[in-house]
């Protein structure tokens, strides 16, 4: 049994280098990447799934949740990170390193905020996988999923060129320790004209 840590599909909000909100819907390739992951997980019996309330999120856990028999429920906590007045504005339309730790969002979470929050996403993700009987899911998004690894997973220094956070990329950890990455931002499911973004 695993846990299995996943980024949501692609956006046009990737796409362009836009501050995504809440509501950002996938875009057509996003939607045939949800359908993509959902096929990788045909013969990978899943008796949970957690999820991001937004949008994207949502959209790319249903295809897995409707091809299975897992439970479903949504966790705010596994929200992206808020970059408050920032959300709707291209990347170039901002005079910041927005990404740097000590860069204060207006209206937004700090650094600190958002690294505290995700201590809480991981407890949440143990509990959660403590209480059920097969492998877990957790649909979130990139940034999450950058802080998860980097705070609380063990990752071989071989794996460490892999770390690009693909939309729809896996990551798989050991649920025996539940820390051990055994594989990092995997995106083989994904067709190879499949083009993604990075935006938030």
């Amino acid at each position: 049994m695993s846990i299995y840590l996943i980024r949501h599909g692609q956006t046009n909000g990737n796409r362009d280098r836009i501050i995504q909100t809440p509501d950002t819907p996938l875009s057509e390739l996003g939607q045939q990447q949800a359908q993509q992951l959902a096929q990788r997980f045909q013969n990978i019996p899943i008796t949970k799934i957690i999820c991001s309330d937004y949008l994207r999120a949502q959209q790319t856990a249903a295809p897995l949740h409707a091809s299975n028999q897992s439970s479903f429920s949504l966790q705010p906590l596994l929200r992206e990170r808020n970059f408050g007045d920032l959300r709707g504005k291209t990347y170039a339309e901002i005079n910041a390193d927005f990404f740097a730790e000590g860069y204060v969002p207006p209206n937004g979470e700090t650094h600190q905020q958002f690294v505290a929050r995700i201590n809480l996403v991981w407890e949440f993700i143990l509990t959660s996988y403590l209480n059920t009987t097969g492998s877990l899911i957790v649909m979130t998004h990139g940034l999450v999923l950058r802080e998860l690894i980097k705070q609380h997973l063990t990752v071989d220094e071989l794996m460490l060129p892999l770390l690009n956070f693909q939309n729809t990329c896996i990551t798989e950890v050991d649920g025996t320790d539940k820390r051990t990455v055994l594989t990092l931002c995997d995106a083989e499911h994904l067709d190879k004209r499949s083009t993604t973004g990075t935006a938030v």
